[in-house]
């Protein structure tokens, strides 16, 4: 998968290239210190993957990702590196919906980050527990009183996937779900594909959402693990 890196220290875009050049699957493109380099970098290369800080200097960031995910003719993947407690509960929300499909912790482990990444890299999400909790807090800021949506299209599911769409609403990383269900993690990874098939979601986010919509969220996790898998 071909990437580039975004971010405006260079002692961090040293470490992520020699993180992900260390990786086969990975094939570093270039890097920029600023959106607007990195937008044009982008166009140059047309990467599978924009690996980003939230924060990054230059165009407003969620016009970036816009315009990094619309501005070309194959999807540009992208993925933030933030700051634990770093962004606003809103914005998150907002950058979900912008096309953002992975929010990693900057302080994650070297492991977790290039795991989280190739997550995305194959389809899914990565998110940390921390960021469902900013995505149900904005939800809850914007509906106060949520109208629980009709729950038919959840007997589309089996108790042990309603077991674990509740969960991935409450945060929990499929490990920690695992643990609790005593199953095997790619065990929790079929049920999660299953769910998202049966359902229409996309990733972490629209499950969070729905089950907020539906009334069946969980309260807001306090877990800190660093990347969700999809």
């Amino acid at each position: 998968m071909s990437l580039l890196l975004g971010d405006e220290q260079p002692l961090v875009r040293r470490g992520l290239r020699a993180l992900f050049e260390a990786d086969p699957a990975f094939r570093v493109q270039g890097e920029a210190s600023n959106g607007h380099a990195l937008l044009d970098l982008a166009r140059a290369h047309r990467p599978d993957l924009v690996l980003m800080d939230a924060t990054l200097p230059g165009p407003d960031t969620l016009d970036l990702v816009r315009t990094l995910v619309e501005d070309s003719p194959a999807p540009v993947t992208v993925v933030l590196l933030t700051s634990e407690g770093g962004l606003a509960d809103g914005w998150v929300l907002g950058a979900a919906r912008a096309g953002v499909r992975g929010f990693l912790f900057k302080r994650g482990s070297p492991e977790e980050i290039v795991s989280g990444v190739r997550d995305v890299a194959r389809g899914g999400a990565a998110m940390s527990p921390g960021i469902v909790g900013q995505v149900l807090t904005a939800l809850r800021g914007t509906h106060r009183s949520p109208a629980p949506r009709p729950s038919g299209e959840l007997s589309l599911l089996t108790s042990r996937e309603m077991q674990v769409f509740r969960l991935v609403a409450e945060g929990l990383t499929n490990q920690q779900i695992a643990d609790v269900l005593v199953l095997s993690e790619a065990t929790v990874k079929s049920h999660f594909n299953r769910i998202c098939r049966k359902l229409a979601l996309r990733n972490r986010v629209d499950a969070v959402i729905l089950a907020y919509e539906m009334g069946i969220a969980g309260a807001v996790p306090d877990h800190r693990s660093t990347a969700l898998q999809p």
